[in-house]
């Protein structure tokens, strides 16, 4: 299944508007739209999912600086739920 180029990058842009925010009072929204574009894409980190952009939407994704990486693997030590990692730099 192949996500609507709109619909992805709608989701692609909301993203990187979220991430590059850098306000705290968005880091939920952020990750929330994060899970969004790895669902979109069937991927499980936001550097996957960008590659999976790169490929399915090539003109969506300007080559450009690193992106904050999200994983939406829930962290093995928690071990109940699901919860989503906190950004972290990708470099």
């Amino acid at each position: 299944m192949v996500p609507d180029p709109a619909v992805l990058r709608q989701a692609l842009d909301r993203y990187l508007a979220l991430a590059a925010d850098g306000d705290p009072a968005v880091a939920v929204t952020a990750q929330n739209a994060a899970c969004t574009l790895c669902v979109l894409t069937g991927t499980r980190t936001v550097e996957e999912a960008m590659s999976a952009v790169r490929v399915l939407c090539p003109e969506s994704v300007a080559p450009g600086p690193s992106r904050p990486r999200t994983s939406i693997v829930p962290p093995a030590e928690s071990g109940s739920g699901q919860t989503y990692g906190q950004p972290e730099a990708v470099s």
